[in-house]
């Protein structure tokens, strides 16, 4: 009888002070509000006064291929274009935390060996303008090739270092260079 009488004031007591143990939550913890569709379009488009749609499309293929992608599919008349970049985690040449903003022990942990940076692109005539669509997501694949964690890159940082880019490769295919 005393063990249980033990037992049970040991429960009370233990429910009594967790909660008063809970974590508060700072402004910190709390996470932004996710993006309208309206400004991710915003942060993932770019218009170019010109009317030449495929200058447009090979400087965007430039850049792409520049920046390590593997442009898998492009078609002119659509004016699309895809392609992924692969990360091999082991290598220690790259900065896998700052390209996934992951730490390396915990994508180890979860068994991940692939990293890969998929990118779709739509060059579109615009009056007299074309407007270039592009979007980016991140996957981290483990062994078997299946997906642990796929996020779309809604970093406007990241968009506005693309499309300096692509902004010089439009100057130098206009210079012919």
């Amino acid at each position: 009888m005393k063990k249980f009488l033990y037992v049970v004031v040991f429960f009370v007591l233990l429910t009594g002070f967790l909660p008063a143990q809970a974590k508060k939550i700072k402004p910190d913890d709390v996470t932004q509000p996710q993006k309208t569709q309206l400004e991710k379009r915003q942060i993932q488009t770019r218009e170019y006064d010109s009317t030449d749609k495929a200058m447009v499309m090979k400087a965007m293929l430039n850049v792409l291929q520049d920046e390590g992608f593997i442009v898998s599919n492009a078609n002119p008349l659509l004016g699309f274009i895809s392609g992924e970049k692969d990360f091999d985690i082991n290598d220690r040449s790259i900065d896998i935390e700052n390209e996934f903003g992951v730490k390396k022990n915990a994508i180890n942990w979860a068994g991940v060996c692939i990293a890969v940076v998929d990118s779709t692109a739509n060059v579109t005539e615009y009056g007299k303008q074309i407007r270039v669509r592009v979007n980016f997501k991140r996957k981290l694949l483990n062994v078997y090739g299946n997906a642990q964690s796929i996020v779309e890159i809604d970093d406007e940082n990241y968009y506005q270092r693309f499309f300096a880019e692509v902004d010089k490769a439009i100057f130098l295919q206009k210079q012919k260079i």
